[in-house]
């Protein structure tokens, strides 16, 4: 029976942990967030993190299995190690208490709220009252920057609807379930133009996201992928950079609608065509006016075989001396009724000036007019007449080729409207925007780049002169041209203007597209600039705030020094580190002496002075690579790492105790400061953390009770335990 259970617990031993050993299996959870992580449909891995850790797997020898869950699952799995990595998440001091994170930062995100194409909400005040889909415990929503807290502090109340994923967050807002989505940047980015949704200026908590790794990860996997990502890193060219150009190359700036060009190149076809038709119909009249006067026995074939609409007119009377065919069919009358008309009977302008137009007519060579001239049914059409003088029989009559131009006329009104409806479309954008020639000629802007239009207007106007007032093209690392970067690079760009206006120094960022010809060539660029100064400077104080929160939650308030938090951080690597180099390392655990009697006698506020003067005298005493942290009180902590020998450690601990030695004097009351120090040694005393606090804790006490003013160590060097 005994054997049965040594042999059980044999195998027990032998048994693998699930992530110790070379040839464990890596599960790395993938929750649906493109392009940073999700499931294609295939039903593989895909997206920038997915390709980001098969390179680490291929570099490191790693086996990876990749675990599709929802955020929510995934969280849970990682707090419980069903899962051991799951790589797109935001770093908060909350999740770095339960989880293990990279010390490399993958990218920055924040969160974007939507809103449908229609709508118009520009202020966080706005959302007041309105429905908002929130991924359920998502950072943007529960951070400590997060919407909640936002809408807190601005007072307002907004109706949360919970989903299960930003698609379905996008799904409703499409859907008119809720006013607006909130979403990851990197999401928002990648799919906002497929559910027909448009960014708001609200912008929720800034985030770093770092892969976490479950608490029963060994560390040698984080310190391998943060050992890869800060190598790659250092070149443009390395697999870091090229997935990322993989993942995000695409740009959305403004386009204008997918009709207009096709538009323009059927206009641009019928103008070619009409100044063709113009040209060709001068020659043509001249031609048959010269032909008319010197071979009269071609005319009747000409005028009446012609399927162009044609009238002879006497100037001086306005009757119809001739009409052809095609006339006779387009009037509506008989050859016989239009040859007793006057012109006045189907020209709009009327009588007195139909004699005026004949009179002025006789002694010009050829005019070319557009007019309205009305049927035998009443009905009003649109012709383009050209007329010339001829001579017949001795008297001056008007020959006139007439056009019905109806249907080019509707035409242009059609797109007339559409370029006026994509005017306004392109004027209630709110950021300046200009399509720009290649020879930086302004072809057309909105309304709010023609704000920035100096007061005497200028028809060749140039984008350089428009923006900054400058006479020459941009250049330079403060104006790069866009309008040579898409020539040289054949796509979209994005790039940073810097200005100096009268509200002094702004920031701008431009957004350049190309636009092709016919042909697949570049002719123009669409360039939109926005102004971004005040969001950099919000991003910057976001920065610098919560640097400074963090500083606040690792150091003590009074010294500056460390805290306990920071403190066990720096000892937990340092026991890291040790067990990779097998180099030792020291706790020293210091009380100081007296510090009651001081408070007593003197007051707290000079207790306080003399704890800053003890931690000045702490840090000039050990060296950089050592930490002096304040536990509270009169307690402080030293951690020294790599020391050489105990002898090392004695002759610091002489030099502490050296240093916060002295008399204090205020006036009449004198006292003796000192300090009693325990000290516990890596892996001599310890195989921990809290062992070695605790046990350098007793040390100290030992020191307390034989006289303080003095240090001891848990156990003397050969392993002899110490009692006084």
């Amino acid at each position: 029976m005994l054997l049965r259970l040594k042999f059980l617990l044999l195998i027990c031993i032998l048994i693998p942990f699930p992530v110790h050993g070379e040839s464990t299996t890596i599960r790395v959870g993938i929750d649906n967030n493109p392009p940073l992580t999700f499931i294609d449909a295939q039903g593989q891995a895909s997206g920038l993190l997915p390709d980001l850790f098969t390179q680490i797997a291929k570099a490191k020898k790693w086996t990876i299995k990749y675990v599709p869950c929802q955020w929510q699952q995934c969280l849970e799995s990682l707090a419980t190690n069903d899962i051991d990595i799951l790589p797109a998440i935001a770093y908060t001091r909350k999740r770095a208490n339960q989880f293990h994170f990279a010390n490399e930062v993958i990218a920055s995100s924040w969160g974007q709220i939507y809103q449908q194409s229609d709508s118009k909400l520009t202020s966080v005040l706005e959302l007041a009252g309105k429905k908002m889909a929130v991924l359920k415990q998502d950072i943007f929503l529960l951070g400590e920057q997060g919407m909640l807290h936002v809408a807190k502090n601005f007072n307002i109340e907004v109706e949360y609807v919970e989903v299960e994923s930003y698609r379905e967050a996008f799904t409703q807002l499409q859907q008119g379930t809720v006013d607006a989505a909130m979403v990851g940047r990197f999401y928002g980015f990648k799919n906002a133009q497929k559910f027909n949704l448009i960014p708001t200026p609200i912008m929720i908590n800034p985030i770093q996201i770092r892969p976490a790794f479950a608490t029963a990860v060994p560390e040698r996997y984080r310190a391998e992928f943060d050992q890869s990502l800060h190598e790659w890193k250092q070149s443009s060219n390395s697999i870091y950079y090229n997935l990322i150009d993989k993942w995000f190359d695409a740009k959305t700036p403004d386009r204008l609608p997918t009709w207009l060009m096709p538009a323009l190149y059927s206009l641009l076809g019928a103008l070619l065509l009409l100044l063709f038709i113009t040209l060709w119909t001068r020659k043509q009249v001249k031609i048959k006016t010269l032909e008319l006067s010197n071979q009269r026995q071609h005319y009747r074939v000409f005028f009446e075989e012609s399927q162009s609409i044609k009238l002879l007119v006497d100037p001086e009377t306005a009757n119809i001396v001739d009409a052809n065919p095609a006339a006779c069919r387009f009037y509506q009358y008989s050859p016989d009724q239009l040859k007793n008309m006057k012109m006045w009977q189907i020209n709009q302008i009327g009588e007195g000036e139909v004699k005026d137009r004949l009179t002025e007519a006789i002694s010009q060579d050829q005019q070319q007019f557009e007019r309205i001239h009305t049927r035998a049914d009443g009905t009003q059409v649109p012709v383009e007449v050209y007329r010339s003088p001829i001579q017949n029989r001795g008297r001056t009559l008007l020959y006139s080729i007439i056009h019905d131009i109806s249907k080019r006329k509707k035409a242009e009104q059609e797109l007339e409207e559409r370029n006026k409806f994509l005017q306004s479309v392109i004027d209630g954008v709110s950021d300046p925007m200009m399509v720009i020639g290649l020879d930086y000629q302004i072809l057309q802007l909105n309304e709010s780049a023609r704000k920035q239009q100096p007061e005497e207007p200028n028809s060749h106007l140039t984008c350089h002169q428009l923006s900054h007032a400058s006479q020459v093209p941009c250049t330079g690392d403060n104006h790069p041209c866009p309008l040579v970067e898409v020539q040289e690079t054949g796509g979209s760009v994005t790039m940073i203007h810097q200005h100096v206006t009268s509200q002094g120094k702004r920031i701008y960022e431009l957004c350049a597209s190309p636009l092709f010809d016919a042909k697949g060539e570049i002719y123009a660029i669409i360039e939109v600039a926005r102004d971004i100064t005040e969001r950099l400077h919000i991003e910057e104080l976001l920065n610098e705030n919560e640097k400074r929160l963090h500083h606040l939650a690792h150091h003590d308030s009074l010294t500056d020094l460390p805290n306990r938090l920071l403190f066990d951080d720096r000892l937990k690597q340092a026991l890291s580190k040790s067990r990779r180099s097998g180099r030792q390392i020291a706790l020293f655990f210091l009380d100081l002496d007296h510090l009651k009697c001081i408070n007593d006698n003197l007051g707290h506020s000079y207790g306080d002075l003399l704890l800053i003067d003890v931690a000045k005298r702490l840090r000039a005493c050990v060296r950089e690579s050592d930490t002096v942290a304040r536990m509270g009180g009169d307690e402080f902590l030293v951690l020294l790492e790599d020391i050489e020998s105990i002898e090392m450690v004695a002759t610091m601990a002489e030099r502490i105790c050296d240093s916060l030695t002295h008399e204090l004097v205020k006036g009449e009351f004198k006292q003796k400061i000192s300090v009693s120090i325990g000290i516990s040694i890596y892996p001599d005393d310890a195989k921990s953390g809290p062992e070695m606090m605790k046990n350098a804790d007793l040390a100290m006490y030992r020191v307390k009770k034989s006289g303080k003013a003095n240090y001891q160590f848990y156990s003397a060097p050969q392993g002899r335990f110490l009692f006084d």
